[in-house]
């Protein structure tokens, strides 16, 4: 199990239960993870830094900031980092609404360490992609994020220049960069990026 996280990925446990972050803490140092354990939804938001690749795994059910309202404050700041929460067969529920606003996955409680290992290490290899991503993508410039919009949503290039005000010529230079700056060897690939980012 220690060769599936080749690279040292973070894991930011979060669960008002000190047994269960210490418990999750040296089993994921054991397997290679950089931990970061917090108490409540709000301590571990007062460190949120979004450029490090990670994964969140939460317990559903808390004192304060529920998992719930955890999880509607981050799709309100428009945080791509996966979440998986913890929870009991009675708020499954709750659990069930976090996806709906955008959590990655649950587990229900008692589990098996390494299944959630596994969920994790999806996790991270999609935050990752997204992380990459999004780095390229800020590279465009604001003609460049449009031309992007227009072609993932499969406007030609004619459209597009009447749609933005342009020349054919100058949409073409502009489509030819951003398939440069993204890295996309052809048209499908933009494609899937742009709904990557989406996520």
């Amino acid at each position: 199990m220690n060769d599936l996280l080749k690279q040292s990925v973070n894991v930011y446990i979060v669960d008002d239960e000190a047994e269960i972050r210490e418990s999750l803490s040296r089993f994921f140092t054991y397997h290679g993870c950089q931990v970061e354990v917090f108490a409540d939804a709000k301590s571990y938001l007062d460190q949120l830094d979004q450029s490090q690749v990670g994964c969140l795994v939460s317990d559903i059910d808390m004192e304060g900031m529920s998992g719930l309202g955890l999880q509607r404050h981050l799709q309100e700041i428009n945080c791509i980092r996966p979440t998986i929460f913890m929870t009991g067969h009675g708020s499954v529920n709750l659990a069930v609404k976090a996806m709906k606003l955008g959590a990655t996955d649950f587990i229900e409680k008692p589990f098996d360490p390494n299944i959630l290992l596994k969920k994790i290490k999806i996790c991270i290899d999609s935050n990752r992609k997204q992380i990459e991503l999004l780095g390229r993508y800020r590279t465009l410039t604001k003609k460049e994020c449009e031309i992007f919009e227009c072609v993932a949503k499969g406007k030609k290039n004619k459209e597009m220049a009447e749609n933005l005000c342009i020349s054919m010529p100058t949409v073409e230079a502009h489509r030819s960069r951003v398939m440069k700056k993204m890295q996309a060897s052809s048209l499908s690939e933009l494609v899937k990026m742009s709904v990557t980012l989406s996520k």
